[in-house]
């Protein structure tokens, strides 16, 4: 996937209020890590999810996919909440724009700060690492706080 950030569960909690309710109910239903991966391998999938694992040749070709995926447990777990219904995969854009946001500043405040490039400099070697990015974007982000998006509930 290189056109986007791969979460971690440590990324999830992190930006957990810009994530989408779809991708929460994940977490909750069969970990982080397990929902990491399918968030990363499968998004914007929607997913005719199978009650079993034997149900008919269909679903047990998408189980054993999925269960390869995400382990047998976490997809027994998904199953079980989940099972003959379809599901639809988020992308998690604003969590990964976020994210990529907080690892541009990061970078930024390194190259200032510890490298001692100037913020010329910084921007254009920002934009090499992070391309395609025009250096107004790169500024734009360099100005803003972290957005961690609405208070919600601890999941984690």
């Amino acid at each position: 996937m290189p056109s986007l950030l791969r979460l971690t569960p440590e990324d999830c909690e992190a930006v957990s209020g810009l994530l989408p309710y779809t991708a929460l109910v994940l977490i909750a239903t069969i970990g982080a890590a397990a929902a990491c991966t399918l968030l990363n391998e499968r998004p914007g999938v929607t997913i005719n999810l199978p009650r079993r694992p034997d149900a008919n040749p269909a679903g047990a070709r998408r189980w054993a996919e999925l269960a390869e995926l995400i382990g047998e447990p976490a997809m027994a777990a998904l199953a079980a909440r989940f099972g003959g219904e379809v599901l639809s995969i988020p992308v998690c854009k604003a969590a990964r724009a976020e994210l990529r946001a907080r690892a541009i500043r990061a970078m930024y405040d390194r190259l200032i700060g510890v490298e001692r490039f100037s913020g010329r400099q910084a921007i254009y070697e920002i934009g090499l690492a992070f391309a395609p990015i025009t250096s107004r974007a790169i500024e734009g982000i360099c100005t803003r706080a972290d957005d961690s998006g609405p208070v919600q509930p601890d999941l984690f």
